[in-house]
């Protein structure tokens, strides 16, 4: 199955905010990422933000985006998660721009398949007007899901995962390995 719709131009040039929202349920940040490698940011987008974010941390942010980054800068990615995969893995406004749910299941597993057991993976999903009502919009896909509704196909993939909300800020919290 083939994402239909390019998600090329849902990349914006901005701090995700996943990593505020990590630190938030983190007992304490600092160790956190002291314990961590590599992130494999799925669907990353174009912009460094993040990348420049993680490094002040020490920690490799590895992209992998196959509507924005090259052939080559994605199968670098790969051959660096699959001989050693990454410590804990972002899906950052990913899901809610695919529209086939086989497609939005085929990144779920290769986040399951590229992610230490016993790491984490933290989604968020823009949840536009929440109306449930996908449609094509000038910049891709939007499904205006609520992060709530997506549960059902993470738990496919990740059974022990949950969902915590600041505001109107979802993170969901997938557990890796564990069965």
């Amino acid at each position: 199955m083939k994402q239909t719709i390019t998600s090329a131009k849902t990349s914006l040039n901005q701090l995700p905010a996943v990593l505020r929202l990590i630190n938030k349920i983190a007992r304490d940040p600092l160790a956190f990422w002291g314990y961590t490698n590599d992130i494999l940011d799925y669907g990353g987008g174009k912009y460094d933000q993040l990348t420049a974010a993680l490094a002040k941390m020490k920690v490799r942010n590895l992209i992998y985006d196959p509507f924005n980054r090259s052939k080559e800068h994605n199968a670098l990615v790969l051959q660096l998660v699959t001989t050693r995969p990454a410590s804990h893995g972002i899906c950052s406004n990913v899901l809610n721009v695919i529209r086939e749910p086989a497609v939005r299941q085929k990144v779920l597993r290769d986040l399951a398949r590229w992610v230490e057991p016993g790491g984490n993976v933290f989604i968020t999903v823009h949840e536009g007007d929440k109306s449930s009502k996908g449609k094509q919009t000038s910049k891709g896909w939007q499904s205006n899901r609520p992060a709530k509704n997506y549960m059902r196909e993470i738990k496919k993939v990740f059974p022990y995962s949950y969902g915590t909300y600041w505001g109107s800020k979802a993170l969901i919290v997938c557990e890796v390995g564990r069965k």
